[in-house]
């Protein structure tokens, strides 16, 4: 790994968001484009067997982890950090 990868992965950090309504897949997938628009955002993607689980993983220098939770009710959903 170089020295940059080792930085970058220093820097950025991860947060799921617990999202209380049910979502097909369709709408799944919208929501992780949704929040890869996010700058800051570097992935989205939902829980493999708990698809009410979100985990982003962003740069905590460029968003806050407020900020994810408000672009996700945006998408006029319920959600809290856990």
């Amino acid at each position: 790994m170089s020295v940059e990868q080792l930085r970058n992965n220093v820097l950025n950090t991860s947060v799921v968001v617990h999202i209380d309504e049910f979502l097909d897949e369709r709408r799944r997938e919208t929501i992780e484009c949704a929040m890869e628009e996010v700058e800051g955002v570097g992935n989205a993607r939902f829980n493999e067997t708990r698809h009410h689980l979100l985990i982003v993983d962003y740069d905590p220098k460029r968003v806050n982890s407020c900020a994810i939770l408000t672009r996700v009710k945006l998408q006029h959903l319920h959600a809290q950090l856990i």
